[in-house]
Formats: C-alpha cells, sequence, structure tokens
C-alpha cells in the first residue's frame, strides 16, 4: 500500500515538474524569441539598439534554461543552459 502511494506521489511530482517547466518556457521563451527576432529584423531602431536588444534576448534565455533546469532538480550550470542562446545565436546573423 505504502509503495502505491510513493509512485503516485511520484508521479504527481513529475507531472507538476512538467507543467511548470512548459509554463516557464512559454512565458520566458516568447520574451526571447522576440527580443531575438525583433533585433534581427527591425529597421526602426540603430544598430546599437539591436544589439542591446540581442544581448537582452541571450539573458532571458539564459536564464529561462537555468530556471527549467532547477525546476527539474538539475543543476543550473548544466551544458543544457546553452540552449537559452538559441534564439541569440540564430538572430546574431541578422544583426550583424
Amino acid at each position: 500500500m505504502d509503495r502505491v502511494r510513493e509512485a503516485e506521489a511520484r508521479s504527481l511530482d513529475l507531472v507538476q515538474r512538467l507543467v511548470i517547466s512548459a509554463l516557464c518556457f512559454v512565458v520566458f521563451g516568447a520574451p526571447t524569441f522576440a527580443l531575438a527576432a525583433y533585433s534581427a529584423f527591425s529597421t526602426a531602431i540603430s544598430q546599437s539598439d539591436s544589439i542591446g536588444l540581442w544581448v537582452m534576448s541571450g539573458v532571458v534565455g539564459l536564464l529561462a534554461a537555468a530556471a527549467i533546469l532547477l525546476i527539474n532538480r538539475r543543476r543550473p550550470y548544466s551544458p543544457f543552459v546553452l540552449l537559452g542562446l538559441l534564439p541569440a545565436a540564430v538572430a546574431s546573423y541578422w544583426v550583424f
């Protein structure tokens, strides 16, 4: 009986972590992609403003990746945190 309760608790914990991770990805990922895209394709801002937005997209992406890793009980200094730089890396082609 105790094993069943433990399995249910672990299953619920996993589902909760996945839902919060998905929310974190959407809430922090959307501004990351938006900042990267705006910095790359906007003609209404100067080059220095574009670079500033590009840097901000990298910082927000890194924070989002670190938050997702922490939610899933992983080390925040894992190599997976570099996935947060992906939107900024793609936008760098058009920014520079």
